[in-house]
């Protein structure tokens, strides 16, 4: 009996450690985990909005709320996260879920998807 105890403690202390290298789920989000600012450096930010404003419509020079809404999950290199950035706050607010994924020590690919 105390082996089996033993083991089954051992089990949940080791499963609580391990990390996955995939974001959940976004219907998974809590909503209080958003904080406001970006991850991405400015040269990613500048790439997203260039890519909004040729898909979306976006203009260049739009004020842009940015917030961290999953901090980043896997390893250094390859952690992907996700943002929600919301283009001209207001009556014709825009929302965007941007999921980045690193790709090697100095470059990373996002996803826009509208809201």
């Amino acid at each position: 009996m105390k082996a089996l105890t033993i083991l089954i403690f051992s089990w949940m202390i080791i499963s609580s450690y391990a990390s996955s290298d995939e974001l959940p789920p976004i219907s998974q989000i809590k909503p209080s985990v958003a904080e406001e600012g970006s991850l991405a450096n400015e040269k990613l930010i500048d790439d997203t909005v260039a890519e909004l404003s040729r898909v979306a419509g976006i203009s260049s020079d739009a004020k842009i709320l940015k917030f961290v809404i999953q901090q980043p999950v896997g390893r250094a290199d390859s952690r992907a996260w996700r943002e929600m950035w919301i283009a001209n706050p207001g009556d014709s607010a825009k929302r965007f879920i941007i999921t980045f994924r690193e790709d090697g020590p100095d470059a990373a690919k996002f996803e826009i998807q509208e809201m």
